[in-house]
């Protein structure tokens, strides 16, 4: 081998080396956190233990045990796109096999990216098996900052103006992401909007009661569901009030569903140019015509734990006692190839 060759392998090597030192893993009860430096590892993986237990204590009102394995996650910090990833498997009932990937600013990834993918995990580990697009990627916009959520408020608008609008009871029953890119904008939009629609019907319970519509949904479908949770008639019904309460400009709700008036002006929803369109089936359901619709000032998550059997409306229906939150079994050595062949995966997109 000559000399330039030799020089050229050897300042490779050196950079891979170099590449290598300057990563920094932090490793805490439940995260294995791999970042470009210590500082960024260390605040990573203090966000993703808060927001563990601070979600946990917010929709199951208590904090889940520890996973049997640590959740890997590897941070991305730069000038891009807020963005990330969670994968993992379902088994018999277990859910395991943690893989995260975070990507964006600094504060972005603490902030949004992080309680968004956390938050899959969660839902994750007290369902055990997978959830609808909609009802998963919508939840997980809830805990997202303010400005992240306003995002999605635009892009609403923007599936509106462009007669892209899912069909609710399309949505209600979108396993995969879909294949177009504007269906894709619209699931998650559309998620969020009714996510929070139905979590404000019952107040500080909403969330828990959201759990549990899940949970009867997947058992007696989505017109049992709505008929015993949220006093609609049914799918049909829940549809007329949520589009109305969409073209109101999402104000805040009572418990009770009834809006709040609206004492200031918010700054209009104005559409995302940047964005991709492409057509849709001129058969699907036409959505309702577009009006200006200001944007709603959401409060952020609140930190007290919320207690699930007190403070019910009378007309609120009693709720079944709260699902058991589970743990992954020690592992027996020997991997099932159901593990590989039904993997599940959660994402979040800019």
């Amino acid at each position: 081998m000559d000399a330039p060759s030799t020089r050229l392998m050897f300042a490779i090597a050196i950079l891979c080396v170099a590449s290598t030192v300057s990563a920094a893993t932090v490793r805490t009860r439940n995260f294995i956190v791999t970042a470009a430096t210590d500082e960024i590892a260390q605040k990573a993986a203090k966000a993703a233990e808060f927001w563990r237990k601070e979600l946990s204590e917010q929709w199951l009102a208590q904090e889940m045990p520890p996973w049997k394995e640590p959740c890997p996650i590897k941070v991305n910090v730069g000038r891009i796109g807020a963005s990330g990833a969670t994968t993992f498997s379902f088994d018999n009932g277990q859910v395991f096999g943690w893989n995260m990937e975070v990507n964006g600013s600094l504060e972005r990834i603490l902030d949004s990216v992080i309680p968004h993918e956390v938050n899959h995990t969660i839902l994750a580990s007290y369902f055990k098996r997978p959830l609808p697009r909609w009802a998963d990627e919508g939840a997980a916009t809830l805990v997202e900052a303010d400005c992240e959520r306003a995002v999605q408020a635009r892009t609403l608008n923007q599936v509106l103006k462009n007669n892209q609008r899912i069909p609710l009871r399309n949505l209600l029953n979108i396993k995969e992401y879909p294949n177009d890119k504007m269906q894709v904008y619209a699931l998650y939009a559309e998620g969020y909007a009714l996510a929070d629609y139905l979590v404000q019907q019952h107040g500080e319970q909403g969330r828990y009661v959201y759990l549990h519509f899940l949970q009867l949904a997947h058992e007696q479908g989505w017109e049992a569901a709505i008929r015993k949770y949220y006093n609609f008639k049914g799918i049909d019904d829940l549809e007329q009030h949520w589009g109305n309460w969409v073209m109101a400009g999402s104000p805040r709700l009572q418990p009770e569903g009834e809006m709040l008036a609206d004492a200031g002006q918010p700054e209009s929803a104005t559409p995302n140019p940047g964005m991709e369109y492409r057509g849709q089936s001129p058969d699907e359901l036409q959505p309702l015509a577009m009006i200006p619709r200001p944007l709603r000032q959401t409060a952020k998550p609140r930190k007290e734990t919320l207690d699930p059997t007190s403070g019910l409306a009378p007309d609120v229906p009693e709720l079944p006692a709260p699902l058991p939150i589970p743990t992954r079994p020690a592992s027996s050595g020997e991997q099932s190839p159901e593990w590989t062949q039904f993997p599940e995966k959660r994402s979040r997109i800019q």
